[in-house]
């Protein structure tokens, strides 16, 4: 009997873990963005070249790019346990607050995974801050094409301070709870 059950259990865990895999509208969307994002990249190099430039590089540092912005967000995404895990993790530290059923030695190592990579992503805030700082003194001298270049990275490094605002103290709040006693049957 125990063998039926555990076969069971396996079917229905192989079963969940590959439709839990599936990307939704948003993920599919976040890929898409990635894909735009570098090929945007390799024509943005083209025309900030100064003199002439091969449009055969700027199409291969383009299709290159738009290959592997995609690719390096799958990866983070298994990385955490697929997209669909992160969106609830995140809904989880949003709330405040996470299911009684899901036990603390799930979502507590998902929760400070998720604490640890605002944490990345804070220092890559700054670290676009000061790229924006940097391109807009050269700006400031140079071409108008410059003040482009640091918008773009003043929002980026924008978004990603109010990314990470919204997450840490959440996350944090979450971790401090005291553990959550099981009840065995």
């Amino acid at each position: 009997m125990t063998g039926e059950r555990s076969v069971t259990e396996q079917a229905t865990a192989q079963t969940s873990a590959t439709t839990g895999d599936r990307l939704d509208a948003a993920g599919w969307a976040q890929l898409a963005f990635g894909a735009a994002a570098g090929l945007a990249t390799g024509v943005g190099v083209g025309l900030s070249a100064h003199g002439p430039f091969p449009w055969v590089t700027v199409v291969v540092l383009g299709v290159a790019l738009g290959v592997v912005f995609p690719v390096a967000l799958l990866r983070a995404w298994w990385a955490r346990g697929g997209r669909n895990t992160l969106v609830e993790t995140r809904a989880w530290v949003r709330s405040g607050r996470v299911p009684d059923e899901v036990p603390d030695t799930v979502w507590r190592p998902r929760v400070r995974q998720l604490l640890g990579d605002s944490s990345r992503q804070l220092f890559g805030a700054w670290a676009a801050a000061v790229v924006a700082c940097l391109w807009a003194a050269l700006a400031i001298s140079g071409e108008t094409r410059d003040w482009a270049f640091a918008a773009v990275w003043a929002v980026l490094a924008a978004v990603q301070f109010v990314q990470v605002r919204k997450v840490r103290p959440s996350a944090r709040r979450l971790l401090d709870a005291p553990a959550r006693v099981v009840a065995s049957v």
